[in-house]
């Protein structure tokens, strides 16, 4: 009876001496997917998104399904900046270095290892503006792709809503062409944006097309007399107008002299049935009208 008290005091001692919970020095959270900050065009699958929060923004690494035997898992890679510029020192702060050449070779050493990337000279851009990127062949024969984009307003300047997004996007392929690849590059979607008035990294929207509500220049849908759902116009050219001279007796007189400076729409358009007798072409010979009974 009187060792009852000591083991029950020895119990709580070792009860407390029990390890806890295990804990993680990290920032990183994991999001649901339905939270990307950035949405595929149709796949590869989102399967999961890492995301850390800053004073001025956050990042997210969106892991891609990955079929391939390269190293490395396809992922986007975004930031969403609240400034264009952040100059504070502190260990919570997104700081966003500008766009160069040895940045992006050091990521795609760090993301695409073993694979030799070379850059495209060409200009090519989507919905959100330019941006570059290079392709390779890595040993176990996949196609790989790393692109890279910042999207920010053309023009900085105080009180001017603001803000940056920066995109990366690693992507490697067993049977994907180097044009498959791409156009993931084409067809995603940023969701995510802040609340807020003085954030605004796309600019003003664009404005419309030149020649949208303007006579002479038919849009048609798709499949329907045309095959493209625009208009372009040729560069600014002379076309000369065929008129009939009320001061010659022949038929279809062409006047050299008149000269219209506008261009013309390059678009098919459909045909409609003459209406009655048309001038020549210049330069063919004129065919007499019939004699009169």
């Amino acid at each position: 009876m009187r060792a009852l008290p000591l083991v029950a005091s020895l119990l709580a001692t070792a009860g407390c001496s029990t390890p806890g919970e295990l804990g993680f020095a990290t920032l990183m959270t994991e999001v649901p997917a339905s939270q990307a900050a950035i949405v595929p065009p149709g796949g590869p699958a989102v399967i999961t998104v890492l995301q850390r929060k800053y004073q001025n923004g956050l990042t997210q690494e969106i892991a891609l399904s990955t079929a391939s035997a390269t190293t490395g898992q396809n992922a986007f890679y975004v930031t969403l900046s609240k400034e264009q510029e952040t100059v504070s020192e502190i260990d919570d702060t997104l700081r966003s270095p500008r766009l160069n050449q040895e940045i992006v070779q050091k990521e795609m050493e760090e993301r695409v290892p073993g694979v030799d990337m070379r850059t495209s000279l060409l200009y090519v851009q989507n919905k959100y503006g330019p941006f570059g990127f290079a392709v390779g062949r890595s040993a176990a024969g996949d196609n790989c792709l790393y692109a890279w984009q910042l999207i920010e307003p053309k023009e900085a300047a105080l009180f001017v809503p603001g803000g940056s997004i920066s995109v990366r996007l690693r992507l490697c392929d067993a049977d994907a062409t180097e044009a498959q690849l791409l156009r993931s590059m084409y067809g995603f979607t940023i969701p995510a944006y802040y609340r807020s008035g003085s954030w605004n990294p796309y600019g003003a929207p664009p404005a419309p097309p030149a020649h949208l509500g303007e006579a002479d220049a038919p849009i048609f849908p798709l499949g329907l007399g045309a095959s493209e759902t625009t208009v372009t116009r040729q560069p600014r050219a002379q076309v000369r107008s065929i008129v009939r001279s009320t001061e010659k007796d022949t038929p279809g007189f062409v006047d050299k002299d008149t000269v219209l400076p506008d261009a013309i729409p390059t678009a098919p358009v459909i045909p409609a049935p003459p209406a009655g007798p048309t001038a020549p072409l210049e330069g063919y010979p004129v065919v007499p009208p019939p004699p009169t009974p």
